[in-house]
């Protein structure tokens, strides 16, 4: 106020500068403060970003279109159709097992068939049981009832349990061979020697007894596999991150039972290590293909004899970050290529990181589900 007199202390402390350096020191603190977080936030942004922003599917074929549906089927890792009404999703967002039912462009949920689940992953229906891959988690769920929606599950039994998940998990179940299951697990790490045997593998499950054995090792990250008639069984599997933005190639394999697909030992020099088995296609680098949905006979969109369409989710491992795709792959033989097949690969839609579970309906359109948004599409032919 008017009229009043400093304290000696604020008089000293102005006549010292001790203040000015005070102050000053806030103000450098501040200023780094600010730019660290901005270029933090830079970082996330050019790592997450296209997740957020390239999430509109855009045809990369003039004849092809994509159909967005109305509806939200949340963070879904798997989906099937029971029949032309009923879709089922693993929802790893909400830890679930979920029915949905169509009605024209519609897409609505019916019930929650499981709850409380730990990151589902993979679903196979055989015999009136529901096989369903969890994290580490390999559960059979028998039922009763003919209609999807009038499901009741009895008593549920684990098969196997304890499969080691960090970096990645276990994933797709599908059909085995003579009866069994194929259960695809994932790497606890980037480029390691795995602890478990089970891990970087595909596993052979007996759906009665839980026993179970390697099918196939060296597979870093298999997320989904496939039968195709007179092929045989064709898989996915992710690389190693951090090679730069070249090495290595994301892999379509055909399956040959005990066989080695180089994980850990592929490095850039020598990609496929003396007595392992290479890819018969290959997607870009860190793009992270993922679900397999084989072209069916009355298909809307166009193919080879022997075509599957592929989700490649996209990673930020790159630079630019890759991915953001469904890729079609046509197999055909040839004498020159691994194991007797070649895949040629062709990108018919873009734009869509996040993109996780395909499917075809049983009228033959595609569908896919992105991940991110929890938006479904359907691709198919102009008609």
């Amino acid at each position: 106020m008017e009229g009043e007199t400093e304290a000696p202390a604020v008089v000293h402390e102005r006549l010292t500068g001790e203040g000015i350096q005070s102050r000053s020191r806030w103000k450098v603190i501040a200023l780094v403060s600010t730019v660290v977080f901005l270029f933090l936030g830079y970082i996330v942004y050019s790592a997450l970003g296209v997740y957020l922003t390239r999430t509109d599917p855009i045809p990369r074929e003039s004849h092809v279109v994509v159909i967005d549906i109305e509806g939200d089927i949340g963070q879904a890792t798997c989906m099937d159709w029971l029949d032309e009404k009923h879709l089922i999703v693993c929802d790893a967002g909400e830890g679930s097992v979920t029915l949905y039912t169509l009605s024209e462009n519609q897409i609505t949920k019916d019930s929650t068939l499981l709850s409380g689940l730990q990151n589902p992953h993979g679903i196979h229906i055989d015999n009136s049981t529901l096989y369903l891959s969890e994290r580490g988690k390999l559960t059979a769920y028998p039922f009763t009832g003919n209609s999807p929606n009038e499901w009741n599950f009895t008593d549920s039994r684990i098969l196997v349990e304890g499969i080691p998940a960090k970096n990645h998990q276990t994933n797709a179940v599908r059909a085995g061979p003579n009866g069994t299951l194929i259960w695809h697990s994932g790497s606890t790490c980037n480029v390691c020697q795995e602890e478990d045997d089970r891990n970087a593998a595909l596993l052979m499950v007996n759906p009665d007894t839980g026993e179970h054995s390697i099918l196939a090792s060296g597979v870093r990250n298999s997320f989904d596999g496939a039968w195709i008639e007179d092929i045989g069984y064709v898989f996915t599997d992710n690389g190693r991150d951090w090679e730069g933005n070249d090495f290595p190639p994301e892999e379509l394999n055909l399956l040959e039972i005990g066989a080695d697909y180089g994980w850990p030992n592929d490095i850039p020099d020598d990609p496929v290590p003396n007595g392992t088995l290479g890819p018969i296609a290959t997607f870009t680098p860190h793009s992270s293909a993922n679900s397999i949905a084989v072209r069916p006979t009355n298909a809307t969109l166009e193919g080879a004899e022997h075509s599957i369409f592929v989700t490649v989710f996209g990673s930020w491992n790159a630079n630019p970050a890759t991915g953001g795709t469904i890729v079609r792959v046509d197999l055909f033989e040839d004498a020159n290529s691994s194991q007797g097949w070649r895949g040629d690969t062709s990108v018919i839609v873009e734009d869509v990181f996040g993109a996780l579970p395909i499917a075809f309906h049983p009228n033959g359109d595609l569908w896919f589900a992105n991940y991110m948004s929890g938006q479904i599409h359907i691709v198919k032919n102009e008609s």
